[in-house]
């Protein structure tokens, strides 16, 4: 079968309706009122700001600066979550006529979040600071500012530690004691919450709207789930943004976008918030803030002709520290092993660390913890997968730690240099306990099956209704089935480009960094393609595209693999029984039938699919022992003998000599099999003379889909890789479905000097007499 990074998630459901309603009742959005609000969202969906903590406290005190006189500071943060929260407060309260300025820590000089040293200088002409995107965890620092007699209303989204800052407010949805219904708002939504409360007090509502884009633009750029507000939010403001009166962001759209202005999760996640975070990354963040608040057109496309440029300089830094540190892992950490990915270096830029971490997360899918060493402190960011609470992880270790803070799956956090291996060894400790293989194997969720003949450009327009995608609210995944016309490397062989085709309609498709996938796959082979479907523009022509993220064999296909699979790990030389005996089914015995012949597996799997819709590969077969189930598996397939006793046996196992009692008397099944399990001459003689004409690695699906005329199966191919092995003329190992070997220069020999083949043979011949 094709090798599989993701488990695929699937579930039928029986909704009638267009494909929007289909995909929508299956996220659990299925009521009339529910899909209403969800496609067509408004700002009557938002909550009242008032039902945050501290709300009319912050509000009375911001008020109460104006008719003082007094200065307000707003202390952000530099990137793109923290910029434009910076940049829609600043614009808010200078526009009502408030005093007000905003400090931006420098990322290389002072750090993250609040330090003392800032504070001390906003004392001296300021009496009220407002935190943005930060301060959650600055205890200290706000203890400080009390000292000085510096008000503090801290904003932010991050996770709150046991004790709060003893500030004047603090204003977080995700308090412990919290009284808002929604916990998942962005820096940046906080900060528009505050800007709503002043504006509900102060009479101009109507005066808010037009930041809603700048909200949009920092909600998808911090991830956060684009549900309820979040999406009510992100859908406004994607409307706004085609018409944005802010010049700098108008700017930096077409220095992306070379005047094509069609709003999308993807331009803002990879185009424009890059760009704005560069600034915060390599150079100074209030470049941004500038950027967005401008009013000075020349100025706007300057900065965003600039930012464009510090991007480039980012990637570059970004390609450098990431090679540095695949060496280090390369090097010192066990990946096999090792749960959590930790990566140590020295004097790597703070701002583009968190970027390496989600590069190396992504290649391996693993929590992983980037930091880097200056003046004997390791500082870095961290990156969780999916299940994994890297916030809490961290916690469980802060006794090594100076500092830490952030969320579920991001943080930051700073040691001093000889906590470095105490660190690793009880984070590690601590994933031991709380991670396994199926968090550590990332998931597909699969929204519908669709026939290739159903996707048309009329369905792209269809599903365009559901966008801004995101978080919680995932571009919709389809699996698609269809036979190989083509598959082909392109882009230097990193990119898959391949066309499938089902009864007359031929579809083509694209998957980035899968050009690997096109030394799997075979003409005429039957695959299932997990997809988005999107639309293509090439030479002014409209098409249908789908964008690849995985490719998996048939059902068929891969419950024949894993079979053959299991039968090579557990009868490398099948016997024959002496005696079958007849068992008659009893109803108390287990239900579970054990099955040991590919066609025995196959009539039962059919008989359950019949009777069962959501009968699947996962849940309903096991192989082997090497099985976490939450339900019992109706076919256990090659249990052991410890394990036969929660089944029938079906019929004789292949390994088994004496008396041996089954279901199933018949030998038929296992005679109809032993061409794909006996090789013969012709078929290592094929076999070794492709081998010689491959560069010392191939897949071992591609070589059973070469060979399939030859009743090439893997239990087979397995055997003759091993009996190539006793003969000397190989030496092979399999890694990641790879076989990587070497031909070996030796003197030629007969196969009849295999002690394997010959056993095999005689196999052959017994079971023809049967």
């Amino acid at each position: 079968m094709l090798p599989n990074r993701y488990k695929w998630h699937r579930k039928e459901e029986s909704r009638q309706g267009n494909i929007v309603n289909k995909v929508l009742y299956r996220r659990g959005i299925q009521n009339v009122e529910e899909i209403e609000d969800f496609l067509t969202p408004s700002k009557a969906n938002l909550n009242s700001p008032y039902l945050l903590n501290d709300m009319d406290k912050a509000v009375q005190r911001i008020e109460q600066t104006k008719l003082a006189n007094e200065h307000i500071v707003i202390y952000g943060d530099y990137d793109v979550d923290g910029v434009t929260s910076t940049s829609i407060l600043y614009m808010f309260l200078s526009e009502q006529g408030y005093s007000v300025s905003y400090y931006i820590p420098n990322r290389t000089e002072e750090g993250y979040g609040l330090n003392v040293g800032a504070i001390e200088k906003i004392s001296k002409y300021a009496s009220l600071v407002i935190t943005v995107d930060t301060g959650i965890a600055a205890t200290g620092e706000v203890a400080f500012a009390k000292e000085l007699g510096l008000d503090m209303i801290i904003t932010d989204h991050h996770e709150c530690q046991e004790i709060l800052p003893d500030a004047l407010c603090v204003i977080n949805p995700k308090r412990h004691d919290t009284t808002y219904p929604f916990d998942s708002l962005a820096g940046v939504g906080v900060t528009f919450k505050l800007i709503h409360a002043i504006a509900l007090k102060e009479n101009v509502e109507d005066k808010i709207w037009k930041y809603i884009d700048i909200v949009a633009l920092g909600t998808i750029a911090d991830v956060v789930p684009l549900e309820k507000e979040n999406r009510v939010i992100t859908y406004l403001g994607f409307k706004q943004m085609k018409e944005t009166e802010h010049l700098g962001l108008r700017a930096l759209l077409e220095v992306v976008q070379n005047g094509e202005l069609k709003i999308t999760s993807n331009v803002i996640g990879y185009q424009l918030g890059p760009r704005i975070n560069a600034a915060g990354r390599i150079s100074d963040a209030k470049i941004g803030v500038e950027l967005l608040t401008t009013k000075d057109q020349e100025r706007a496309k300057s900065i965003a002709e600039a930012l464009d440029l510090e991007n480039k300089k980012r990637q570059e830094m970004e390609q450098e520290i990431l090679k540095e540190a695949e060496a280090y892992i390369e090097a010192h950490v066990d990946t096999k092993h090792e749960d959590i990915i930790i990566v140590a270096g020295k004097e790597w830029h703070h701002g583009v660390i968190g970027i390496v971490a989600s590069r190396i997360l992504n290649k391996y899918y693993k929590p992983t913890v980037v930091l880097t060493l200056e003046n004997g402190i390791y500082s870095g960011s961290a990156r969780s997968v999916e299940g994994f609470n890297i916030f809490e992880a961290l916690n469980y270790v802060k006794g090594h730690l100076t500092r830490f803070g952030g969320h579920e799956m991001a943080a930051g956090l700073s040691l001093e240099e000889d906590r470095l291996e105490a660190f690793c060894r009880d984070l590690n400790t601590y994933g031991k306990t709380q991670l396994n293989e199926e968090l550590l194997t990332p998931g597909l969720e699969i929204d519908l099956e669709l026939k290739l003949e159903e996707i048309s450009i009329g369905v792209c327009e269809e599903l365009e209704q559901m966008e801004p995608f995101g978080v919680c609210n995932p571009t919709p995944l389809f699996a698609v089935r269809g036979l190989v016309q083509y598959a082909q490397k392109i882009g230097g062989d990193k990119h898959l480009k391949l066309a499938i085709q089902s009864n007359h309609t031929v579809l083509h498709a694209i998957g980035f960094d899968k050009g690997e996938l096109a030394d799997c796959l075979s003409e005429g082979e039957e695959v299932i393609v997990a997809c988005e479907i999107s639309k293509n523009v090439w030479n002014n022509k409209v098409s249908v595209q789908l964008r690849i993220k995985d490719v998996m064999s048939s059902e068929q296909a891969i419950l024949k693999s894993k079979y053959y699979r299991a039968l090579y790990e557990v009868c490398k030389e099948p016997k024959m029984p002496n005696k079958l005996e007849l068992v008659k089914a009893v109803d108390a015995e287990p239900t579970g039938l054990s099955v040991f012949t590919e066609k025995s597996l196959m009539e039962i799997f059919t008989s359950l699919s019949k009777h069962e819709k959501k009968v699947t590969i996962l849940s309903k077969i096991c192989y082997n022992d090497f099985w976490s189930l939450q339900e019992a598996p109706a076919i256990f397939v090659m249990p052991s003998k410890a394990h036969m006793r929660n089944s029938r046996c079906y019929e004789w196992d292949f390994t088994s000599e004496g008396t041996y009692r089954c279901l199933n008397t018949s030998l038929e099944q296992h005679t109809l099999q032993i061409s794909k399990m006996v090789p013969s001459y012709t078929d290592c003689k094929s076999v070794y003379k492709y081998l010689k004409h491959q560069n010392s690695s191939v897949y071992l699906h591609k070589i059973v889909e070469m060979f399939m005329s030859y009743d090439m199966t893997e239990y087979k191919l397995l055997q003759i890789l091993d009996i190539f092995t006793e003969l000397e003329l190989i030496a092979y190992e399999l890694v990641e479905e790879k076989v990587i070997y070497t031909l070996l220069q030796g003197n030629k020999t007969k196969l009849e000097h295999s002690t394997r083949y010959m056993r095999l043979q005689d196999f052959a011949q017994s079971m023809k007499k049967r």
